[in-house]
């Protein structure tokens, strides 16, 4: 459950750093993506973990931009319920 802990405070501070604006989210999820291959290059024994922190990450920031493009209502017809 570490990772994805980690991974929670590390996606938070992505959104809200730039003041929830999409190139500034692109650019800093970039550069957290840019840190953890360092971490998996770095230390191959973790790279499980890594990997985990790596998807997460993608998949909270990409649901967001996503819910921010098409909307709440048509973001959750898919099934996947959409929490503000």
């Amino acid at each position: 459950m570490l990772p994805i802990q980690c991974r929670l405070l590390t996606v938070l501070t992505v959104w809200y750093i730039v003041d929830e604006k999409t190139p500034g989210i692109l650019v800093f999820l970039w550069f957290s993506l840019f840190c953890d291959y360092y971490f998996m290059i770095k230390f191959p024994r973790f790279v499980p973990a890594v990997m985990i922190m790596m998807v997460t990450q993608v998949l909270i920031i990409g649901y967001e931009l996503q819910v921010r493009k098409i909307g709440a209502q048509a973001a959750a017809s898919s099934g996947q319920p959409y929490f503000p």
